[in-house]
């Protein structure tokens, strides 16, 4: 057992719950409820769901490395971890281009 990455696995099945429950009442719900045409709605309920999927499977994959310490699959583990920097970069990089430096200071 690697209790390093396993716990990160606890953490990122966490992070997917808040993304799925808390994520879905917050601004999902009212961005449909909005008088924006289907389409664009539609794009981003599935963005939001091919997002949540990403989560979980990659929240399964650390909870199975972890649990088991596979040497061999270190490599896809740290692809993940480059994937999650991806996700938290495009996150700044919006914010930054909507909202300037108000997005770090609410």
């Amino acid at each position: 057992m690697n209790i390093w990455i396993f716990s990160s696995g606890l953490l990122a099945l966490f992070t997917t719950l808040v993304h799925v429950f808390a994520g879905q009442i917050d601004p999902v719900r009212p961005f449909l409820k909005s008088k924006l045409d289907d389409i664009p709605k539609a794009t981003l309920l599935a963005c939001w769901h091919l997002v949540s999927v990403t989560l979980f499977v990659s929240s399964l994959m650390l909870l199975y490395v972890g649990w088991y310490g596979i040497d061999s699959l270190y490599f896809l583990i740290q692809l993940l971890g480059f994937l999650y920097i991806l996700y938290a970069s495009v996150f700044v990089a919006v914010g930054l281009y909507f909202f300037g430096a108000k997005v770090f200071v609410k």
